[in-house]
């Protein structure tokens, strides 16, 4: 069987790794491919994959970028996902609006405004995105690629992405009637990301609840549906620290003398006020202001996310005892013998919104958070995070205030790690449905085997065969490249961009005439210096012409050039 894997980028396969070695080391072929690089690690990943096994290999996907109807085909997608967010069991996620407003163009803005929707109705723009996005033309270095690598499985890691085009690739993969599998990369894909307009053959999902997911929100048919468990925890389950809790403390910069509590910063979008450090700098003040003796002398060990670095600049904690910020992707050795001895050697693991509260509760950790006001949105606000306080009971340990949530801290410090009862129950529901014991990638490998074992589908007619609605909406996309269609077609990136590059034309043309006023002033000033230079030597040379010559001279002098010119006129 030869297995075609695409990512957005190598580091999405970070938490396909057991499952890509499950497949090598069942003999298959596997080809790893990614749509653009990536600076978290994901290449060198891939590199060691292919250098352990000689059937498995990595490349590039080609990239319908350049094809004429792309940027028409980005902005529908975009669209989309903003009037998915708009329905009415999304009312309490603000942050998915937002976050989606700025990359919707103007006119289904304007569709989906109250006036709009009283016109049109808001069912009848989404069908008609729906329409659009289905009938756009095929990508031909896309369906040239996969007629070229003839894969018997197309799994996607990235379908649920607005910016991947695994869009293009899965309507190849339909046109050519290649088998696909959407493979959901995190606990929040099928809640908060781009909806699945184009069934693929199967839908690989962790648990029930993601089942539901993908029948409710997406449309799927629930035989298509496979619940597999999370293959990307595996690798956590089992896991030994490989080194002493004194070796690593010695390596992080902790004093092993004292209970350690790991706080995990999340990748928050649209960025939070205030940004998650200086939350993280004001809770660490509250833990060393603490009444609590355990609290206040505790080791704090600061994981930031790897995706908001930035959001440190200007924040420092080095003027806080006993606190160290160190952390990165867990996708190398080293890196993930660190992440997850971080996680092992803790008492306690506070956050906001991350995945990483799955980790803590796999190595037994509890858990905590504060839901304050500043974070609602993406917090109580995301679906994703309420199953945090509902699946299997609920994960995490919740307090509204400081105060409560450091009481809370404490007792969680004192337990010096123990496991935490409801950590099984949410993991039995949410992580491994199967039992603890059952690991997700070998029932992950078992669901792409069954598939490969289908009859390959028959194309299919909508994406094979080119109609006149496909040539339609090619026009369409065509004719949204300049003029009335672009400016109707701008969002509110484009709008400020293109106000950016007026003001910055408009700034050019006053420098320019700023310029030439100058040059003008200068040529002017120039010319009147000459003439007062030429009138400066004429008046030298007169004064030189009499100077030294007695009076009598002078007269002679002046005598003979009135004769002198008398006489030229004579002639």
């Amino acid at each position: 069987m030869k297995v075609l894997f695409s990512a957005l980028h190598f580091a999405n396969f970070r938490n396909y790794e057991s499952a890509a070695r499950a497949l090598a080391d069942r003999g298959h072929q596997v080809h790893l491919v990614a749509e653009e690089p990536e600076s978290f690690g994901g290449q060198a990943l891939v590199e060691r994959l292919a250098a352990e096994y000689s059937n498995l290999t990595w490349g590039w996907m080609p990239s319908p970028a350049s094809e004429p109807w792309f940027p028409f085909a980005q902005k529908i997608r975009y669209a989309l996902d903003y009037v998915r967010f708009l329905a009415p069991e999304y009312l309490e996620a603000e942050k998915l609006r937002i976050r989606n407003l700025q990359r919707t163009p103007r006119v289904v803005r304007w569709a989906t405004s109250s006036l709009g929707r009283a016109v049109l109705g808001q069912r009848a723009v989404l069908r008609a995105l729906v329409w659009l996005e289905q009938r756009l033309p095929m990508s031909s270095a896309v369906k040239r690629y996969l007629e070229e690598q003839r894969p018997d499985v197309l799994l996607f890691t990235s379908l649920t992405v607005a910016r991947s085009a695994q869009i293009h690739q899965i309507k190849a993969a339909r046109s050519l009637g290649v088998r696909s599998a959407a493979c959901i990369l995190s606990w929040d894909h099928l809640s908060s990301k781009a909806l699945l307009h184009v069934a693929p053959d199967r839908t690989l999902v962790w648990n029930d609840t993601q089942k539901t997911e993908a029948v409710q929100m997406h449309g799927l048919a629930a035989e298509s549906v496979v619940v597999t468990g999370a293959q990307c925890y595996d690798q956590w389950f089992d896991r030994r620290p490989v080194r002493s809790r004194e070796e690593f403390c010695r390596a992080m910069g902790l004093d092993p003398a004292r209970r350690i509590v790991l706080y995990v910063c999340s990748a928050m979008s649209p960025v939070p006020d205030p940004v998650e450090p200086v939350f993280v700098r004001e809770w660490v003040q509250a833990l060393r202001s603490s009444a609590d003796a355990d609290l206040r002398e505790a080791a704090v060990l600061v994981r930031p996310h790897p995706e908001r670095v930035r959001e440190w600049r200007g924040v420092t904690l080095d003027d806080l005892d006993h606190v160290v910020v160190s952390g990165r992707t867990p996708i190398d050795s080293e890196a993930k013998a660190d992440y997850f001895d971080s996680l092992y050697y803790s008492d306690a693991v506070v956050g906001l919104c991350t995945s990483v509260f799955l980790e803590a509760a796999i190595v037994g950790r509890p858990v905590l958070t504060l839901l304050l006001p500043a974070f609602r949105m993406h917090q109580e606000g995301m679906a994703h995070f309420r199953y945090l306080l509902n699946v299997g009971g609920g994960l995490l340990h919740t307090a509204t205030s400081l105060p409560a949530h450091l009481e809370q801290l404490g007792v969680a410090v004192r337990n010096q790690g123990a496991r935490d009862a409801r950590n099984r129950r949410f993991l039995e529901a949410f992580i491994r449905p199967e039992g603890l014991d059952v690991a997700a990638t070998p029932r992950f490998v078992g669901a792409v085997e069954s598939l490969a074992s289908t009859p390959s589908p028959r194309p299919d007619q909508l994406f094979a065969a080119p109609s006149l609605a496909t040539a339609w909406v090619g026009h369409l996309a065509a004719a949204t490249q300049s003029g009335p269609g672009a400016w109707l077609m701008m969002d509110a990136i484009d709008i400020e961009r293109s106000a950016a590059e007026r003001d910055k034309a408009e700034d050019k043309d006053a420098r320019a005439a700023a310029r030439d006023t100058y040059r003008t002033a200068k040529a002017t000033q120039s010319e009147l210096a000459a003439q007062e230079k030429e009138r400066e030597r004429r008046r030298k040379s007169r004064a030189r012409w009499w100077r030294g010559l007695s009076a009598q001279k002078q007269l002679a002098r002046l005598k003979g050039s009135v004769k002198h010119l008398l006489g030229v006129r004579a002639q």
